[in-house]
């Protein structure tokens, strides 16, 4: 009966998914800018990216492809937040065992960023993913104090997204390794975790607040285990921005 509600109820949800998760549209571009400016003096970042495993137990006959690198069963869920926490993108369809990089080349992102590139804005995400030129990633190894404060600076913007996933998952705590894996199949639970964010993003815009027990579990909200993304080595398709953004505000 819970299931057949649950069912209902999330693809109820995901039927107007498109008016509680929304991308900056041009008009809003200057205030989310600003806002993630205040961060960490990286300009023109428009949203921060990553990955993260919600848990799960499929069937015997897929458990393989959902094995993520920490040994269990996941979907990788990669996210775009704004600088308040706001998700503004999800793509919850891909097995932990996949990539932060190859969700990203396969989502609608290289398309919306593309038509958002006259406008010079840019998203920032680790170094799993490659340097293109709307997608700010850290300098591996970097050599000059220029670079080291890029990365300083890079790293105290990125954080964001982890704060929103240590938030999320503290509201909906189905969706962390704490509270047990998801005993639905991939589909459910896609549409759960999108569902999550909704509300996640409902809660925020209504100001409700987030009452976090005393308790072991303190501090997941600061930080919450993300998909580890340093395995493949990516290769940098476009540094010019970078490198602009370097010498113009770190030197």
């Amino acid at each position: 009966m819970f299931s057949n509600v649950l069912s209902r109820v999330s693809s109820d949800l995901l039927k107007r998914m498109r008016s509680y998760i929304i991308f900056p549209q041009v008009e809003d571009l200057a205030p989310v800018k600003a806002d993630f400016y205040a961060l960490g003096h990286i300009p023109n970042i428009i949203g921060a990216i990553d990955g993260t495993h919600v848990a799960f137990v499929p069937t015997p006959r897929n458990e393989q492809v959902y094995r993520n690198c920490k040994s269990y069963h996941s979907m990788n869920v990669q996210m775009v937040c704004l600088a308040d926490q706001y998700i503004s993108h999800v793509n919850a369809k891909y097995p932990g065992s996949v990539h932060d990089a190859y969700i990203l080349r396969n989502s609608s992102i290289p398309h919306v960023m593309g038509q958002l590139q006259r406008h010079c804005v840019w998203l920032i995400g680790d170094s799993g993913y490659p340097s293109l030129s709307w997608l700010l990633t850290p300098v591996r190894n970097g050599r000059t104090r220029s670079e080291e404060r890029y990365n300083e600076a890079h790293g105290r913007t990125r954080h964001i997204i982890e704060r929103t996933f240590g938030l999320l998952k503290a509201r909906f705590r189905c969706l962390h390794l704490t509270g047990g894996s998801l005993y639905y199949s991939p589909k459910k639970v896609y549409q759960i975790t999108v569902a999550c964010c909704m509300l996640h993003n409902l809660a925020l815009r209504r100001q409700v607040p987030f009452l976090q027990e005393d308790g072991p579990d303190v501090g997941l909200v600061a930080a919450v285990e993300p998909v580890d993304s340093e395995e493949e080595d990516t290769e940098e398709e476009e540094i010019g921005n970078r490198n602009n953004i370097i010498m113009q505000y770190f030197q």
